[in-house]
C-alpha cells in the first residue's frame, strides 16, 4: 500500500514539473503558432458576420455596437 501511494506521489510530481520550462524572449517567435490564435483572420470573421447580419437580421451578440434604439 505505501509503494503505491509513493509511486502515485511520484508520478503526480513528475507530471506537475513536466510542463515547466523557461524560455527566452527571441525563443518565444517559435513557440506562438497561428493555429494558437483565437481569430486568426480578424477580416475573414468581421466579414462573416457582417454577412451573417445582412441574411438573417441577426444584428450583435458578437460584440457588434448598438444602442439599443433600432438603428446600427
Amino acid at each position: 500500500m505505501i509503494r503505491i501511494r509513493t509511486l502515485l506521489v511520484a508520478c503526480v510530481l513528475g507530471g506537475s514539473f513536466a510542463g515547466c520550462a523557461t524560455t527566452q524572449p527571441w525563443e518565444r517567435e517559435y513557440l506562438a503558432e497561428p493555429v494558437m490564435e483565437p481569430d486568426p483572420d480578424p477580416d475573414r470573421a468581421l466579414l462573416a458576420d457582417h454577412v451573417r447580419t445582412v441574411r438573417e437580421g441577426a444584428i450583435g451578440g458578437f460584440g457588434g455596437g448598438g444602442g439599443g434604439c433600432g438603428c446600427n
